[in-house]
């Protein structure tokens, strides 16, 4: 989990170019705050509660910036 917060965050936690002229932006530069990772559960989802939460909450902690979900 900590390994694919660290990714999320290098891909898609950077600065990012929009270009919607609709938004009148002078700088179309916007940096990206915070990523969402998304887990959908399934065979990986581990079958403890406690176990989960404490994964999600070490994820969340080493890697400032991502928040870690399940569905």
């Amino acid at each position: 989990m900590v390994a694919d917060a660290r990714e999320a965050l290098r891909y898609y936690g950077e600065e990012l170019n929009i270009r919607r002229p609709s938004l009148n932006l002078r700088d179309s530069h916007v940096q990206v705050r915070r990523v969402r990772l998304i887990y959908e559960g399934g065979d990986l989802k581990p079958k403890m509660p406690d176990v989960l939460r404490d994964a999600v909450n070490n994820a969340q902690d080493k890697v400032q910036g991502v928040e870690v979900l399940f569905e």
